[in-house]
């Protein structure tokens, strides 16, 4: 029979990563600052990371610090980015469109780059992924969405697709329990300094404000996500805890419309299903 010791952890982070991504919504719907939001929510992560696996760090080496530097910056500004999006987007709009064209990039990379063959219904699944991107973009005749918007959700997609790149290799090469502390520590690293850049003459009164309660809750959340994520990739094979973990853009969804009163029309929830469909067949395929 085959190992499905993965199935539960992946299950797990869908949905505390899936409240997570929703709760990112949440400096903009208090007008707070999304770089402290962020730097609360990495710190509160990395101190739950040391509390509960410092024991772990004598397993640290220097590869594992790079890789964790690598993932806590680009994890960083990738939260930003998406913080930012959510000011101009709901939830049941953004993820969707960011999961299904981060699939259609690495398939992409893996077809150019490494020389790799698609399968027909991986070939279906990225022209299903394509058609419901348009549709989320357009309305009518007209696109929804902003140069700017367009541009900074490009970033999300190639930026969530190196972060979960780096990922594996840390889940494949590393004590997951160690990098996981870096990993965090370098994100509240990478958000504070952030945080100056925006807030050069008044940082002390963004970062300790209203923010921190926001960013302490989206932090518990992504601790316990990110390592249920962290385990399910040292279980189980990428292709199939990535396909399972997709399925958090109904979380969101969830999360957003309960939370932020986001409204899930028909077409949304149409979208929302060929999104995962989409994905289905580009990973498994």
């Amino acid at each position: 029979m085959e190992n499905l010791s993965w199935f539960p952890f992946s299950i797990l982070a869908t949905t505390l990563l899936g409240v997570t991504m929703a709760f990112y919504k949440l400096p903009s719907a208090q007008n707070h600052s999304k770089s402290a939001t962020a730097f609360w929510a990495f710190f509160t992560s990395a101190i739950l990371s040391l509390l509960f696996f410092f024991s772990y760090i004598p397993l640290t080496s220097k590869k594992m610090i790079i890789i964790a530097l690598l993932w806590g910056g680009g994890y960083a500004l990738l939260v930003l980015l998406q913080m930012y999006a959510l000011n101009h987007i709901d939830t049941n709009a953004l993820f969707p469109v960011t999961a299904s064209g981060g699939l259609v990039a690495t398939a992409g990379i893996g077809v150019f780059i490494f020389n790799e063959y698609l399968t027909l219904p991986q070939v279906f699944g990225i022209f299903l992924a394509v058609i419901t991107i348009f549709l989320f973009m357009y309305k009518g005749k007209k696109i929804q969405y902003t140069p700017l918007i367009i541009l900074v959700g490009t970033g999300i997609i190639f930026i969530s697709t190196f972060n979960k790149t780096l990922h594996k290799v840390a889940a494949d090469g590393f004590d997951i329990h160690s990098f996981q502390i870096y990993q965090y520590a370098f994100a509240a690293l990478a958000a504070l300094l952030l945080s100056f850049v925006f807030h050069r003459r008044d940082l002390k009164k963004h970062i300790f404000s209203k923010s921190m309660k926001a960013g302490a809750l989206i932090g518990v959340f992504a601790f316990g996500g990110g390592y249920a994520w962290l385990i399910a990739l040292t279980k189980g094979p990428f292709p199939l805890v990535a396909s399972v973990h997709s399925l958090y853009i109904f979380i969101t969804a969830i999360t957003g419309y309960f939370l932020f009163k986001e409204q899930i029309s028909k077409r949304k929830a149409l979208l929302l299903i060929l999104a995962i469909i989409s994905i289905l067949f580009i990973r498994l395929g």
